[in-house]
């Protein structure tokens, strides 16, 4: 059996790790606003998602996933896109595989672009307290590119519970850099900070803003707000 002082002890590391947490919140908030700020006029474009989740067997999950993306000045829809993933969590660590099939709006006059992607991932996420600490890492191939379809997706996040503020459950503030193989380049990044509003006992709502700045892209900039459903059949 534990003493209060071992327990003392023990709470006594919580502030020191607190403190990484808040300098990995502003990483992300100072990445953000770093190397490609200043990509021209942001277009301003809102992001739905629905997530529809169930078990596999211990530990495993099955989600399908349904996205549409709506643009201010672009001709709509500018993305849209139906896939699944498969997750198996241990500890914590969660390891997933998934596929998409998506559809890119004309731009610009270029024809509707098709592409689908295979994908992998691996986070690692830590609680300590109300903070838990995320990072995903994701590595995507494009089936339907040519010459070096391959780019890594890193993620870190920051979240915080928020147990008195009703449906509240939490807020979270995130930045992933994008580096694509074919051009040996970081060309984008992407910053969010919202919250997880708990709709029922098997649904979610996560409202979010998102910055996104791309080297390749037109438009460079982009002002989002972002809504994705998830919904959980176990």
């Amino acid at each position: 059996m534990h003493s209060p002082l071992h327990r003392s002890s023990n709470d006594s590391r919580v502030p020191a790790a607190s403190r990484w947490a808040v300098l990995l919140a502003a990483a992300a908030l100072g990445t953000s606003t770093g190397v490609w700020a200043g990509t021209g006029v942001p277009d301003e474009q809102l992001w739905t998602e629905l997530d529809v989740s169930g078990p596999l067997g211990t530990d495993n999950t099955i989600t399908g996933v349904a996205q549409l993306r709506l643009s201010e000045s672009l001709a709509n829809p500018t993305f849209t896109a139906l896939g699944v993933d498969l997750d198996h969590k241990s500890g914590e660590w969660t390891l997933g595989i998934g596929y998409r099939h998506q559809v890119t709006g004309d731009r610009q006059g270029e024809d509707i672009n098709i592409t689908q992607v295979l994908r992998a991932n691996a986070t690692w996420k830590h609680r300590f307290g109300r903070s838990t600490i995320a990072v995903r890492t994701r590595v995507e191939n494009t089936l339907t590119a040519s010459g070096n379809p391959w780019r890594v997706r890193v993620r870190p996040e920051y979240r915080w519970a928020t147990p008195d503020w009703g449906s509240v459950s939490y807020l979270f503030v995130n930045n992933e850099v994008y580096y694509q193989f074919s051009n040996d380049e970081f060309f984008r990044n992407r910053f969010q900070a919202g919250a997880n509003l708990v709709l029922g006992e098997r649904t979610e709502l996560v409202v979010y803003y998102q910055r996104q700045d791309s080297k390749q892209q037109t438009p460079g900039a982009i002002n989002a707000l972002g809504l994705t459903m998830k919904v959980s059949l176990e």
